[in-house]
Order: structure tokens, then sequence, then C-alpha cells
């Protein structure tokens, strides 16, 4: 078995939280994530990764499965609770597996002996040496990292990587395809709350691009559309998801956007009560590629 690589000291202080409108987010203003962190933000994750599990047909796109069951070392960054992470070190016992996240909402059951989750604010860089992952897999940090910040992530796990290291990034894309007039303003409100700081609702479409100024190669860029509440049991996973995210992002667009929270609270209600006389997806991007 592979031995796990060892974290290096960095400046990473501890960042506080607070509650607003019930729900835990972060109380400090140099953090950039938006989104809340808590039991109910736990269980909408654990949900979207069974989503993606049915979407790849597995956990990750990148050719590694045969190097995986020798054994390599693994980073997931922004892991949240670490289903992820969790699940692959399942799979694949010979490899070694550490996750990062900056609140502690990490799992604890099942976890085999191959899986470390370490408190780390991603923004601030990756706390390891140079060359030490032969896999980075990142998804979801579209509200949670600037746009600098984001292609400084990628820089940051260009350095992290072995040669020829992989590195496979899933990102949501702040669009709804067919959407209903409900939906147009939340996709809205979300764009103007993220502009409000300096994030990029479209920086999905943009990943590639990163990757190819970083200098990898063998770029492979997939476009995902998920249904929201048609289309058999993706659809209706998804919708589920939605019903826990619309909540969630409602923190940040009362506060960032030009809506109250009342206003957003009705316009999310009535998007999720008329999916069946609108056929919207959410658009999704996954990339690939090689250090």
């Amino acid at each position: 078995m592979v031995t796990s690589p060892s974290m290096v000291e960095y400046d990473n202080v501890d960042i506080a939280f607070q509650f607003k409108d019930g729900r835990k987010v972060v109380a400090d203003t140099e953090v950039a994530y938006l989104l809340p962190s808590d039991s109910t933000e736990v269980e909408r994750l654990r949900l979207n990764h069974n989503l993606w599990k049915l979407m790849l047909g597995g956990l990750f796109k990148s050719p590694l499965a045969e190097s995986l069951e020798k054994g390599i070392t693994v980073l997931d960054v922004g892991c949240g609770p670490g289903f992820w992470t969790r699940d692959m070190a399942l799979l694949y016992p010979k490899s070694q597996f550490i996750g990062i996240d900056m609140a502690n909402v990490f799992i604890t059951a099942d976890l085999p002996s191959n899986v470390q989750f370490h408190i780390v604010n991603a923004a601030k860089g990756l706390p390891f040496e140079n060359a030490s992952f032969d896999f980075v897999f990142q998804r979801f940090l579209v509200m949670g990292f600037p746009t600098e910040t984001y292609k400084h992530s990628v820089q940051e796990i260009k350095r992290v990587l072995k040669p020829q290291g992989k590195i496979e990034i899933l990102e949501l894309v702040n669009h709804y395809t067919d959407p209903s007039p409900a939906f147009s303003k939340i996709s809205s409100w979300i764009d103007q709350a993220l502009s409000a700081r300096d994030m990029d609702s479209y920086i999905g479409d943009k990943i590639s691009s990163f990757l190819q100024e970083a200098g990898f190669h063998g770029i492979k860029d997939i476009n995902y559309s998920v249904p929201i509440g048609w289309g058999g049991q993706v659809g209706d996973l998804y919708l589920a998801i939605q019903r826990l995210a619309l909540p969630a992002v409602g923190v940040m667009v009362s506060q960032l956007a030009s809506v109250t929270n009342e206003e957003y609270k009705r316009t999310s209600k009535e998007a999720l009560t008329v999916t069946d006389q609108f056929h919207s997806s959410t658009r999704f991007r996954l990339i690939c590629a090689t250090k």
C-alpha cells in the first residue's frame, strides 16, 4: 500500500461561523464561501453525491481505475462531508485518500483506514509538498472561490500533482435550460450575489482555459444537463436536491442580491411547484486533464 502524503505547516487560522436565518454560515469576512455548513447541507450533499454516481455511472471519469487498484495517492479538495472520498477509499483499498474542507462536517461512519480528513481553507493554498498526489479531484466550488482564487487553485493543484498526475473538476453552471419564470429570476439573483463577491456564475465554462493556461494537457471537457423533476430517477433525485439547495442559496441571495428574503422564498416555492409544467435542466461541466 502507498504512503499517504504528509501535510506541511501553513498559515490557516480557524474559521468562525454564525447562524443566519437558522443556518450555520461563515462569519469570517475573509472567507468567500457562501453556502451553509450544517446538517441540512450535509443531507443535500449526500443526495448530490448519489446523483452524480448515477450521472457518471461511477465516481470519476479520469482513466485511473487500474492505477487506483494498484495504489496511488488521491486528494479531494473541498470534500464537504467526504462521501466521495469514503466511497473511493472503500472501492480502492490499496490507494490513499485525503479529503480537505474548511468546515468539520466530515462523516465518521464506515471510514476505512486509507482515509484522512483535514480542516483546510483551500482558498489559501494546499498544505502539501510539490508532487505529492497522483490524482486531485475537486467539485462544486463555484460558490466558494472568487475567480482569481479559482485560477490559483488550478495552479496549486498542478503544483501538488506528480508528473503525469490527473486532475478532475466537476462544476455547476448557473444556467437553466427551458426555465420557468421563477427559475429565471433565481438564476439572475444568484448571478448578482456571486458577482458581489467577485465570483463567476459561469466559471465552469472557463475551467478548460484555466487548465490550458496552467500547462495541463489532454484536456477533456464534458457537458451535462440534469433535469429538474422530470426524466425519471435522475430528475426526481435532482428535484429533491433543489428542495434543499434553493433554501441554502437563499441565505446568500437575500443578503447580496436585489431581492428580499420573502420574495426569494415565494419565488423558490413557485419554482418547485411548477416543475411538471416546464422541462427545465441545469448545466454542469466535468473537466479532466493531465499534468
